[in-house]
């Protein structure tokens, strides 16, 4: 039997396994996909680095006002996202190797009780369950995920084509992040924002420079604007990146009795669940 099993092997999951290893538990870290969760696979590495790449084009476009003549530059997508996937390879490696005394196990998981996980045909049990396994991109219902035209965040890391125009649904952060990448890139880019600025609930002010910054660049601002007013037909991609919802879903949490709120784990002050061992 485990001390602690934790389900999710994301940035969360992974330094409590780190953690709890060094305080001399017998641990267990699960996961259905790989190791490192959003951050490394679909979120921060993987959008910094595409930016990166970006950065070096926009610096290239402006080398002759610096007196540095260089040919017309042009982006190869499909190298980037390589040198993209070999990053993240190398860094996913390298939190494997820090898992020495902890059992690192694939598949997904299922609680059939408070001390027994079902792993893809397989039971473990264990003395504590940990669950960390965040969240994936907010789905709106008039425009659903279809993987070629309606994407999520996640489903543009691996874009194989620059799109001509691209529409934007939400202006949170992660909308001004691709907005502000695919500008660079030559894309015609328009977002669509509910609330009256962009970056809602961060500072107004802060907001303003930024959509001022855009306009420069020939993004499309519309603020208070329901994206349900543009026709889908004028871009060649939308993205819909309006927030996060948790990922519970197939835990099996409502048949043990875990307390949740719309799909969100509820927890007290030491983030323990209603049943205190998970």
């Amino acid at each position: 039997m485990y001390d602690l099993a934790i389900i999710g092997a994301g940035w969360a999951g992974f330094n409590a396994a780190l953690e709890a290893r060094k305080l001399g538990q017998n641990v267990a870290l699960i996961d259905k996909s790989e190791i490192g969760g959003t951050c490394l696979n679909l979120g921060c590495i993987p959008t910094k680095t595409l930016i990166q790449s970006a950065k070096f084009l926009s610096l290239i476009e402006k080398s002759s006002g610096f007196g540095i003549n260089s040919p017309q530059p042009s982006f190869d997508l499909l190298k980037v996202q390589e040198r993209k996937d070999r990053i993240i390879q190398q860094l996913r490696a390298g939190m494997k190797s820090m898992l020495g005394g902890v059992d690192f196990i694939s598949g997904e998981a299922q609680i059939i009780s408070p001390e027994e996980i079902k792993i893809s045909g397989k039971s473990i049990q264990a003395k504590n369950i940990l669950i960390a396994t965040g969240s994936k991109p907010y789905e709106l219902a008039q425009f659903k995920f279809d993987s070629s035209k309606i994407l999520s965040s996640s489903d543009m890391l691996s874009l194989k084509e620059i799109p001509k125009t691209l529409l934007i649904i939400g202006g949170g952060v992660i909308g001004c992040e691709f907005a502000s990448l695919f500008s660079i890139l030559g894309s015609k880019v328009v977002i669509a924002e509910k609330m009256p600025q962009l970056l809602p609930g961060e500072d107004k002010e802060i907001a303003r420079k930024i959509e001022t910054q855009f306009k420069k660049k020939g993004i499309k601002v519309n603020t208070n604007t329901d994206a349900r007013v543009f026709p889908l037909n004028d871009f060649d991609i939308v993205l819909v990146c309006v927030g996060r919802s948790s990922q519970t879903q197939g835990l099996g949490l409502e048949n043990i009795g875990v307390g949740l709120e719309k799909g969100r784990v509820i927890v007290d002050e030491y983030l323990r669940t209603n049943i205190n061992n998970i």
